[in-house]
């Protein structure tokens, strides 16, 4: 039998080694508030009469956690109003064999993957055009591995016409990332390891003391 003055350093042990080891494995998640001013480049390239394949670049001097880079491959429809919208997804527009369109902010150790939805108007009067969308979080990389979130842009654009139409504009990006750290299996094994050993050298001092 144990006596009562370990049992009363055992189970505040045991109660820790439990604690630990839960918050190990539990789901640490962080916010991060985004706003980034972005110059960008939007290349046109027609694949039918209304469908495009549409690439676009952008360059931040703000942009935070070092985001300051954009890249993205989309597909546009356009209207007989001559309007525009844009998805990643080319079989969304009834189109096959073309690969699927991406978002990424960010060329070092943080990135951001997503997947959007935008529209715009194209004024051929005034050769400007005005777009907005929004960019779902589908995970990344650094400081936002595994990270959700939203984010809304909206762009004013100056139209260059030729074989391609070429939007080179200004585009401000705003929102929200929620990213989670899973610890690594190892880690927990690690707490885990000292806890069993911190708990067997206290019964291995009760089982001295006893003998004694």
């Amino acid at each position: 039998m144990i006596p009562r003055s370990y049992t009363a350093w055992l189970v505040p042990l045991a109660l820790t080694l439990v604690s630990v080891c839960s918050t190990a494995r539990a789901t640490a998640q962080s916010i991060y508030p985004f706003t980034g001013n972005y110059s960008t480049t939007v290349n046109i390239t027609p694949i039918t009469d209304n469908i495009s394949q549409v690439v676009e670049t952008g360059e931040s001097l703000d942009a935070p956690y070092g985001l300051n880079k954009y890249d993205g491959l989309t597909y546009s429809l356009t209207d007989a109003n001559g309007n525009l919208s844009f998805n990643n997804t080319p079989e969304a527009f009834g189109i096959q064999g073309y690969p699927l369109g991406y978002i990424v902010f960010g060329d070092g150790t943080n990135k951001l993957f997503g997947l959007g939805d935008a529209s715009a108007v194209l004024n051929p009067e005034t050769l400007t055009g005005k777009g907005s969308g929004v960019v779902n979080i589908t995970g990344g990389e650094g400081i936002f591995k595994n990270a959700t979130g939203t984010l809304l842009y909206s762009e004013d654009d100056k139209v260059l016409l030729g074989q391609n139409i070429t939007l080179n504009g200004l585009a401000l990006v705003s929102g929200s990332i929620q990213s989670q750290q899973v610890p690594e299996p190892g880690n927990t094994a690690t707490l885990v390891s000292i806890g069993v050993i911190g708990l067997g050298l206290l019964l291995r001092h009760h089982s001295k003391v006893k003998a004694v």
